[in-house]
């Protein structure tokens, strides 16, 4: 990470860092208390990294700049936004997604989407494990690999509830990993 020569500088930087930490620790606690990101915590971040991006090139901060904060919103936003199209995700999660890569920026949030993968798969199989549906799971995956009708009506045949995975958790903790082993330009 580049240091700011001057304060003014310096104080972008550690807000950028402060809003990113913020926002990820409530997006944690929100996603297990009440299952969701709230819109009154992700807008204010999408909006604030957008406004540090604009803010940061006059003071000596040279990334992520404004076109990086939005590149990293809509990439952030898009991508997420693809997985809730297919019921896969929340609107939060995408949503959160899109603050992240206003936050921190596109380099940064495709660095960190790796880190989010990794941690997604590592509690969707802790959850799995802990609620005894691992093995049952894993051979659903692959008849819905082959025939995803098939696995549809039998799902829907057993009445069962799908298990929820709060996956700002594991974008939170992803986000962190990244943050740590290649903190922001």
């Amino acid at each position: 990470m580049t240091i700011p020569s001057n304060t003014t500088a310096l104080a972008v930087d550690l807000t950028r860092q402060l809003a990113l930490f913020a926002l990820l620790i409530i997006a944690t606690f929100t996603d297990i208390s009440a299952g969701k990101v709230h819109n009154w915590l992700v807008y204010p971040a999408m909006a604030l990294g957008l406004a540090l991006g604009i803010a940061g090139p006059m003071f000596g901060v040279s990334s992520p700049d404004a076109l990086d904060a939005l590149i990293g919103l809509l990439l952030g936003f898009g991508i997420f936004g693809l997985f809730f199209s297919m019921g896969w995700l929340g609107a939060g999660d995408a949503k959160l997604a899109g603050a992240i890569g206003a936050i921190c920026g596109y380099a940064f949030f495709l660095w960190a989407l790796v880190y989010m993968t990794l941690a997604g798969c590592m509690l969707a199989v802790v959850i799995l494990i802990w609620k005894g549906m691992l093995l049952e799971t894993l051979k659903n995956s692959v008849v819905f690999f082959f025939r995803p009708g098939k696995l549809k009506a039998k799902l829907e045949a057993s009445g069962r509830q799908p298990v929820l995975i709060p996956y700002g958790v594991a974008m939170a903790a992803g986000t962190m990993v990244a943050w740590f082993l290649r903190p922001m330009a």
